[in-house]
């Protein structure tokens, strides 16, 4: 059972090539039988907007920010993000993997000090 503390992805067992659920087969080499695999959860900003306008459901969150991140396994993922400081966000932010809900992935930022 999927841990929601955990990031779960794909690895194909031939070539090691990482993608996001649900994959049948392989998109590098076609190979059919891809495993679960927990990512190292770190990545950084690959590009982010603010959300202002937002469907009913998400409304009481206006502004909340989503990211497109760049995990280190070097596969791309949507999130949202986690406020955690004031200053904005930076194309090329460092961020961790929280948790994952109904809506999707959760990020925050790791400011450099």
């Amino acid at each position: 059972m999927l841990n929601k503390d955990q990031m779960m992805i794909l690895r194909c067992k031939v070539c090691g090539s990482f993608s996001i659920p649900p994959k049948y087969l392989c998109t590098k080499c076609g190979h059919e039988s891809p495993e679960e695999y927990s990512a190292s959860g770190l990545g950084r900003i690959y590009t982010f907007t603010t959300i202002y306008v937002a469907p009913e459901l998400f409304k009481n969150q206006v502004p909340y920010d989503i990211a497109i991140f760049e995990l280190d396994e070097g596969i791309r993922v949507t999130g949202r993000v986690e406020k955690m400081y004031d200053s904005p966000l930076k194309i090329g932010d460092s961020a961790i993997f929280q948790r994952k809900d109904k809506f999707g992935y959760w990020f925050k930022i790791k400011k450099n000090s």
